[in-house]
């Protein structure tokens, strides 16, 4: 039986981009991911470095959802409501994404600490956050420690990701980043 899909917000995706293969990461994890119009108006940019320059490198939904990476879904006339209510306690992206994870029973993943606080009052299901996310697909796709390393630094880099502290997978990410003692990098 197939995965359910999974609710992105605009941060999980802004990481799983930044990692480079979004459309790998969705196939090879067995999910469908899915964001919500708003949470998706909110994916920005991934940053670099050029010539010791600071670079913006703005993200296009568009194309990432061409490549199959992602489908970009609205809300429903009975999600609204929600929708607008959890607008008040977290920013549009996280709202829509909570709305709709709640009215059509779909997990979602956030590594947002009030979006989470939000999803256990509402009693939703844990969400995942871009560390299980990247195990998942490291895991799947059995990568060496130096791609598994590359691909965090990756992340850490171009999103500016910085691993909740309390995230039950902070221990394989430490294990894994980029200096980690076994990286190769």
């Amino acid at each position: 039986m197939p995965n359910p899909p999974l609710l992105l917000d605009a941060c999980v995706t802004i990481n799983l981009v930044a990692a480079g293969p979004i459309e790998q990461i969705a196939r090879d994890t067995g999910r469908r991911f899915l964001i919500t119009r708003q949470a998706a108006g909110e994916v920005g940019h991934l940053r670099d470095a050029a010539d010791g320059e600071a670079v913006v490198i703005p993200v296009d939904p568009s194309r990432h959802v061409q490549a199959g990476a992602f489908e970009i879904i609205d809300m429903t006339a009975d999600e609204v409501p929600l929708y607008v209510e959890l607008a008040g306690e977290v920013d549009d992206g996280e709202a829509s994404t909570i709305a709709v994870a709640i009215k059509r029973g779909l997990p979602l993943a956030t590594d947002d600490r009030k979006a989470r606080s939000v999803c256990a009052a509402r009693g939703l299901p844990e969400p995942t956050g871009t560390v299980a996310i990247m195990r998942q697909y490291c895991e799947a796709k059995a990568l060496e420690q130096a791609e598994v390393s590359r691909l965090l630094g990756r992340i850490r880099n171009h999103a500016s990701f910085q691993r909740p502290r309390s995230d039950p997978d902070l221990k394989w990410w430490n294990d894994h980043e980029p200096g980690a003692s076994g990286s190769g990098s």
